[in-house]
């Protein structure tokens, strides 16, 4: 979805995307995507603690995912890579991980 969305030229964007601070977005879509990424590579069945490194290579995915994005965008007419775009982005993926984070305080580990 981020790699279609982001092969969109920018003359063709819809209004209200245009309307919204594009930060936002970004850092609402990598937050979300950061989220997706963590419940992928994290063993839920297992009854482990909780555990640094899974949280560490959800970040580090969406931080490069991010960055390889606005690289891709200097391909596509009208569009161009942003370093703040980049910035929105890994900050999304540290707010997931800030919510999965606090989430997990929640919970007691199994014995």
């Amino acid at each position: 979805m981020i790699f279609t969305a982001s092969s969109i030229p920018e003359v063709q964007l819809p209004s209200i995307v245009r309307h919204v601070n594009d930060k936002i977005l970004h850092a609402g879509t990598f937050y979300v995507f950061g989220i997706l990424i963590y419940r992928a590579i994290y063993p839920s069945h297992t009854t482990r603690e909780f555990q640094w490194k899974f949280i560490v290579l959800a970040i580090v995915a969406v931080i490069i995912y991010g960055i390889s994005d606005e690289f891709h965008q200097s391909f596509v007419p009208g569009r161009t890579p942003d370093v703040d775009d980049a910035a929105a982005d890994s900050l999304g993926g540290l707010l997931a991980a800030a919510t999965i984070f606090v989430l997990s305080l929640r919970k007691k580990p199994v014995r």
